[in-house]
């Protein structure tokens, strides 16, 4: 007789164990019989080409670019207030979080806008279009390509 414990049936660490797992837990006998028709496949992962990640490249052309910045003072500035900021946006959400159901009026709002962002611009192909345009345009305009 075969016998399993019942964390092995519970919670198998492949098919084929569990599938004979299983089997021998309502008929031991039959489990006997059935595991060699039950197939092991062997999976091998595919060599992964993850880009390399190069610090001193990075902090290279940090440094470069920190160095042709004109005002030193104005960045520094907008870095410590979008920290700031940052930090403000948390504390207001944390404390929306613990007034009651505030929270779930925010998840109803946000509800309502994502089904009017569907419904305006990606429910049709005209709307979806403008919004690739608008887009675009967008796009342009933060790289600096549309100064017109």
């Amino acid at each position: 007789r075969h016998s399993f414990p019942a964390a092995a049936a519970a919670r198998p660490r492949n098919m084929a164990f569990a599938t004979a797992a299983r089997v021998s837990a309502i008929a031991p006998r039959a489990a006997v019989a059935k595991r060699g028709a039950v197939r092991r496949v062997a999976a091998r992962a595919a060599e992964k080409t993850t880009p390399k990640l190069d610090i001193n490249e990075i902090t290279a052309t940090l440094a470069e670019k920190w160095d042709e910045t004109e005002n030193k003072s104005t960045v520094v500035t907008y870095v410590a207030g979008g920290v700031v900021a940052l930090w403000l946006a948390s504390s207001i959400v944390g404390s929306i979080n613990s007034v009651p159901l505030l929270p779930k009026l925010m998840e109803l709002i946000g509800l309502g806008y994502s089904c009017w962002f569907v419904y305006r611009y990606l429910l049709f192909k005209d709307s979806r279009s403008e919004l690739g345009d608008e887009v675009e345009a967008f796009k342009a305009k933060i790289s600096g390509e549309d100064e017109a």
